[in-house]
């Protein structure tokens, strides 16, 4: 039986280093909901951090709408205004060739801005575009990777917990990150989303207690677990805890 340290952190650790950063959103809000407080932290570092949201967010209010909201949210942060590519709400974990034009937009971005960290969201995601947004950084790195681009995929997550591999402090960028959250009234009026991730990032000082009071968790893959998300996510990624599910040794 392994211990606890072995399955998640009991230290509360800075935010990753990186020089240029690159943050995936499925969604306008997901950017600042599933990472929010290492963007403002990298930010006040001084790293380049752009931020690129897939779809439109059609399904949850009106495209216009949530761009503004994702742009006043970005510039809460200390952020540049996002990039939006506009594809479908819902479209991305349905369409292998519109996800396979988004993998590959995703690398030529990698690349040409000479990124070595990219956020996206976990495998681990429940709504079908975090998935399949997951499988196209996973793909978009892995690539990245074998052309010789020393790049991370830190996978964040928002509406299904990961196991983290990290938890990063984010108590001194708190009530950036609050004043983020509240820059999307059209998403608040569907239900309190800020008060839930508030919750999650609470959670995620259980066992750093002491250490911080909120945390946000990253999952840092390895290349096997790259291959194995390509090639798993569509038939049910499954959390490391579950039979079959995938663990590292």
């Amino acid at each position: 039986m392994q211990p606890e340290r072995e399955l998640v952190p009991y230290t509360a650790e800075g935010v990753l280093p990186a020089a240029r950063v690159l943050v995936v959103a499925p969604h306008p809000d997901d950017e600042v909901f599933g990472c929010g407080g290492c963007a403002r932290l990298h930010a006040l570092a001084g790293a380049v951090v752009d931020v690129v949201v897939l779809t439109d967010g059609s399904g949850a209010g009106d495209p216009q709408v949530r761009s503004a909201e994702s742009t006043a949210a970005c510039a809460a942060l200390g952020l540049r205004a996002p990039e939006f590519w506009q594809y479908p709400d819902r479209a991305l974990g349905f369409d292998e060739a519109l996800l396979q034009t988004v993998s590959d937009r995703l690398l030529e971005a990698t690349q040409a801005r000479a990124i070595d960290l990219v956020y996206g969201p976990s495998p681990w995601e429940v709504h079908p575009d975090h998935r399949a947004a997951a499988w196209a950084v996973a793909h978009g790195v892995r690539r990245s990777r074998l052309a010789g681009m020393s790049v991370q995929w830190a996978a964040y997550e928002v509406g299904s917990p990961l196991w983290p591999h990290r938890l990063v402090n984010i108590d001194s960028v708190w009530a950036d990150k609050q004043a983020a959250m509240a820059c999307f009234p059209s998403q608040l009026a569907f239900q309190p989303y800020d008060e839930h991730i508030a919750a999650l990032n609470r959670y995620r000082s259980y066992t750093v207690s002491g250490q911080c009071r909120h945390a946000e968790a990253l999952w840092l893959p390895d290349d096997d677990e790259l291959a194995e998300v390509e090639l798993r996510w569509a038939n049910g990624w499954q959390h490391p805890a579950w039979p079959g599910g995938a663990r590292r040794s």
